[in-house]
């Protein structure tokens, strides 16, 4: 997890730290040497080798994704959610967002949106369902049972449900794993089946007495799922296409959003 295992919070604050390493055990870049005659596949597959020993060696720790951009020359790099750009020399980083000017999509965004689907494919644990009859958009909502936007958005659940948008509830506990909002989770969660589950939720929601229930849970697993796939705050939601959607949002504009991003959509676009 990038917020364990790096000392800054952000990609910007890895580099900073990194190069400081870096300056401090004087350490030697040295220019990967690549013959004029090697194939043009095998060449990349040769800067790629080179530039992720220098990554490691200086973060103290492997890109998890270091590909070729749409830009010759320029490699796309990702720990976690976090993008950045670097020369195939490896002596320039480029943090911001790449957009082709032409399909006016937002390279950056899309890679950020394709690494957190993955995430949440592999590791997703368990949710609350509150299931849309007709379902034509699934959310995935990390909530706080303390946060009164949370509660705000869960009392729109049924409107949600009505305009085909299925809601999994995934915990986020804001305060931390062992704290009071921590244990209310957990109580929902091991309330019963998932109707008793839905019942417990919506009490809690409405601030009303709980019984305190424990189980073996996976409320740790989704509290470290939320941080690891950049989520901050709650409500945090994430679309089926990986985008996350931060706060809250009334029924009628979540619908719209998750129409039109089902859709192919300008960068430039807000949003």
């Amino acid at each position: 997890m990038i917020k364990k295992l790096l000392i800054a919070s952000t990609l910007s604050g890895l580099l900073i730290a990194g190069l400081a390493i870096a300056e401090t055990e004087k350490k030697v870049e040295t220019k990967a040497e690549v013959s004029t005659d090697t194939p043009k596949a095998d060449k990349a597959d040769n800067i790629i080798d080179s530039l992720k020993k220098q990554l490691t060696k200086t973060f103290r720790r492997a890109p998890d994704s270091l590909t070729e951009s749409p830009i010759s020359g320029i490699y796309q790099v990702l720990y976690g959610t976090e993008v950045v750009y670097v020369s195939g020399d490896g002596k320039y980083f480029i943090a911001g967002d790449m957009i082709n000017m032409e399909s006016r999509e937002n390279i950056s965004k899309l890679a950020k949106r394709s690494v957190r689907n993955g995430i949440i494919k592999t590791k997703l644990k368990d949710p609350i369902v509150f299931k849309a009859k007709d379902e034509k958009h699934v959310v995935k909502v990390f909530t706080d049972i303390d946060c009164p936007y949370c509660a705000k958005m869960h009392r729109e659940i049924p409107a949600l449900n009505e305009k085909g948008i299925t809601v999994e509830y995934l915990m986020f506990p804001r305060a931390g794993v062992g704290s009071k909002s921590y244990d209310k989770a957990v109580s929902v969660w091991c309330a019963g089946d998932s109707e008793a589950q839905q019942t417990a939720m919506t009490i809690a929601k409405e601030r009303k007495p709980l019984d305190e229930k424990k189980c073996e849970n996976p409320i740790k697993a989704q509290y470290e799922l939320g941080q690891e796939i950049g989520v901050t705050g709650t409500p945090a939601l994430v679309t089926k296409t990986g985008r996350l959607i931060p706060g809250y949002m009334p029924a009628d504009r979540l619908a719209k959003m998750l129409e039109a991003d089902s859709k192919p959509k300008s960068a430039v676009q807000k949003n």
